[in-house]
């Protein structure tokens, strides 16, 4: 079996790119429930409808990421069954997981009716309205209730319970995880350290993404504060790109250091990557809870935690932008000859 071919990476991202809006939504309405009505929400308040309406909006969380594999798959024939195993999932309690597993099973389940079950031309207006969505449930939700659901219910529920019982230092080591998953800065391991955290908001559990949050703002912000504390050992290229790096991490858009990696990339890369450990073990260390998945700084107030939240933010740009600092040459017209030698010791060993 060739796997790149099936492109598993691709199909799971754009299910991913699906199911991202439906948790924004679902995460600012419960976030602005909470303002509006505190962590103890009382029933028949304002903010109580605003709960309900963000709650409505997370749990179709799994659906859509269930309905967007099958659909990147399949095609629109996925979309149906996809929706329909992705609500199975859900009832079953297998979460983020299982609403995965069950858009590569439908998705390809669909794509093969549709490649082997031909009808004669008269009948071939039944095939996306009737066969197809027919088939496909039946046989996706068949196996799904019968061999993959318990287990993956099980994983599920064993993660959740894990997470909502951490001790001060299982929280550090995971805040420190997914703060470390920023290394490629926006590539495939942060994307899956935010769908991970994503998901979680989706079982009740919100401190995964605060750390993942604070994490993704902390390289770019850092980098910029390196370079306004110590201009003279960056160029004024990276000067200027610092005063886009900045606003742009604190909107939590990670790119925003990319000028840095392009030019510097092992001192960056080292830098960020310890800032984003430190400020993402700090969040959950202090019992971040982040309901909202985007925004940066403007998610803030929907901590439930705001000022150990900016706390652990500023301990991480801190971190790198001191580390980037001490890592740097003295003046920047040294830079070119030290990373010469770097390079070349590199390639030597």
């Amino acid at each position: 079996m060739d796997w790149k071919k099936m492109q598993l990476k691709r199909h799971a991202l754009t299910g991913i790119s699906y199911m991202i809006p439906v948790v924004v939504a679902g995460g600012l309405c419960m976030g602005l429930a909470k303002v509006f009505g505190g962590w103890d929400i009382a029933a028949g308040t304002f903010a109580a409808i605003l709960d309900q309406i963000g709650g409505a909006a997370i749990g179709f969380t799994v659906p859509v990421i269930t309905a967007g594999i099958a659909y990147s798959v399949a095609g629109r024939p996925g979309i149906a069954p996809g929706l329909a195993i992705g609500t199975l999932a859900n009832s079953m309690g297998a979460g983020f997981l299982g609403g995965l597993i069950g858009g590569f099973l439908t998705g390809y389940i669909t794509l093969l009716i549709k490649k082997k079950i031909k009808l004669p031309q008269a009948m071939i207006g039944l095939m996306p309205v009737l066969v197809i969505p027919l088939l496909a449930t039946l046989a996706s939700g068949l196996i799904f209730v019968c061999i993959l659901g318990s287990f993956v219910s099980m994983i599920n529920g064993a993660i959740t319970a894990f997470l909502l019982s951490m001790s001060d230092s299982s929280g550090l080591i995971l805040g420190g995880l997914l703060g470390l998953m920023r290394i490629d800065m926006g590539g495939p391991c942060a994307q899956a350290a935010y769908a991970f955290s994503s998901s979680m908001i989706a079982n009740g559990v919100y401190g995964p993404m605060s750390a993942t949050l604070v994490s993704g703002m902390t390289p770019p912000v850092g980098v910029g504060l390196a370079v306004l504390i110590a201009r003279k050992r960056f160029t004024g290229a990276e000067y200027q790109a610092a005063k886009t790096a900045i606003p742009l991490g604190l909107c939590f858009i990670t790119e925003g250091v990319f000028p840095f990696v392009a030019s510097d990339p092992v001192r960056t890369i080292i830098s960020c990557t310890a800032g984003s450990a430190v400020s993402g073990a700090l969040a959950v260390f202090f019992g971040c809870e982040m309901p909202i998945p985007h925004g940066g700084v403007f998610a803030i107030p929907f901590c439930n935690k705001p000022l150990m939240f900016i706390l652990a933010f500023i301990i991480g740009c801190l971190v790198t932008a001191l580390l980037l600092i001490v890592m740097k040459p003295k003046t920047a017209s040294d830079a070119d000859d030290i990373e010469q030698e770097l390079t070349a010791d590199i390639e030597f060993s």
